[in-house]
């Protein structure tokens, strides 16, 4: 299996974007599983930036089939429950919710893009946030391996270590915030 993959790179990473593609839209599979198996086949950095482009691209598809199609679409692709509960955690701070939601896994892509899509999110600041997340995640995602290894950690440790790093991360993001936000007024 390991020359057939290797002899046909191109094909492999044609395949490994159309994953990542569709993830956004229709696909159930968890971003870090095919992320993470797309750096162990193709390196870490080959497979960031095609997790990168392949994701960002089905994440904003799925945008614009939620701004056209609308609520009915939506209805049927997606659980009343999931919607409610992206509702419920845009409601209060949009920018960062949604930031939040990208990184850490708590509601699948398609539902963030749905549910931006016909919430009124602005595209261009959806984009931009969407896209820091997916740099983030894509390259996070792709060099675990390797991070794994050099610190000799199971996944599940690893998995640990990552959801840390990127809460701290967000919990300094929502400080910094709440502190310029206090200056301001």
């Amino acid at each position: 299996m390991e020359n057939l993959l290797q002899g046909n790179q191109f094909v492999v990473a044609f395949i490994f974007f159309t994953i990542c593609f569709l993830q956004p839209i229709l696909l159930p599979f968890p971003e870090a599983a095919t992320v993470g198996a797309g750096g162990a086949v193709l390196g870490s950095l080959p497979a960031a930036c095609i997790s990168f482009v392949g994701t960002l691209s089905g994440i904003m598809v799925a945008y614009f089939i939620a701004k056209i199609g609308g609520q009915k679409l939506i209805r049927k692709l997606v659980k009343e429950n999931h919607m409610k509960q992206y509702e419920r955690y845009v409601a209060r701070n949009e920018i960062s919710i949604l930031l939040i939601l990208f990184i850490i896994p708590i509601l699948p892509d398609e539902i963030i893009c749905f549910g931006a899509g016909i919430s009124g999110v602005s595209f261009k600041k959806f984009l931009l946030i969407a896209g820091v997340a997916k740099l983030i995640t894509s390259f996070t995602l792709a060099y675990s391996v390797d991070f794994a290894q050099s610190l000799a950690l199971t996944p599940t440790q690893l998995s640990f270590l990552v959801l840390v790093i990127l809460g701290l991360v967000m919990l300094t993001y929502l400080i910094s915030k709440k502190m310029l936000l206090k200056r301001n007024n």
